[in-house]
């Protein structure tokens, strides 16, 4: 099965170290939800979120298609992730590329 078909049937993915889950959040309290990609490191053992722009869809799933196409366009090294965390962030890269080889 391809990485964005299970992340986005599964919520999440698990590779080397890395937990890729695609999450909501409201954190300025808004109507509306809006889709995250949150990434655990076992290597710093705290979650990061990846604070590239998702475009909001007009239903959570849209959202989080969205998500899935911000990874996507990561891996193809069309966009430079970030995390806050330089270490995390090559690893997401070199992970997402060894995804897409498959």
């Amino acid at each position: 099965m391809d990485w964005k078909r299970k992340l986005r049937e599964d919520g999440y993915i698990e590779f080397d170290g890395l937990r890729i889950e695609l999450s909501l959040d409201n954190t300025f309290m808004d109507i509306d939800y809006i889709p995250r990609v949150l990434v655990y490191s076992e290597k710093t053992g705290r979650w990061h979120v990846l604070r590239n722009p998702i475009p909001k869809g007009r239903t959570l799933e849209e959202g989080w298609d969205n998500a899935v196409k911000v990874l996507d366009a990561i891996a193809k090294g069309e966009l430079k992730p970030d995390l806050g965390e330089p270490a995390v962030e090559e690893l997401l890269v070199r992970l997402l590329k060894a995804l897409e080889s498959r």
